[in-house]
């Protein structure tokens, strides 16, 4: 696993990141159309993806192929995981700020 700074970084053409999605081009065309996936774009309008893209396509396809979920559903799942995500992050940082500073305490 590569760490979080270049999982953000947007490095992946359409046909690498196709192949590191085990997907078509056209598929990952689709789900940027959708909003499921939003790959940056260079000054010359091609799309560079992220690690995180391309987990993010390999979860869809895992999603739609392995149980069966529409991309509507797909969409709502998404949507929730990353709620999930960002409360998970929030509790941490209360949690931190809870706890005493000195171990001695």
């Amino acid at each position: 696993m590569e760490d979080s700074n270049a999982q953000n970084q947007p490095r992946y053409i359409i046909s690498v990141a196709a192949v590191m999605a085990s997907c078509h081009p056209q598929t990952l065309r689709h789900y940027e159309r959708v909003g499921l996936v939003t790959p940056q774009r260079t000054k010359g309008n091609v799309r560079l993806y992220t690690y995180e893209d391309i987990e993010q396509a390999q979860r869809i396809q895992r999603l739609m192929d392995d149980l069966g979920v529409n991309l509507a559903g797909v969409e709502i799942i998404l949507h929730m995981r990353q709620q999930i995500l960002s409360l998970q992050e929030q509790l941490s940082q209360l949690q931190a700020r809870l706890e005493p500073s000195d171990p001695g305490v």
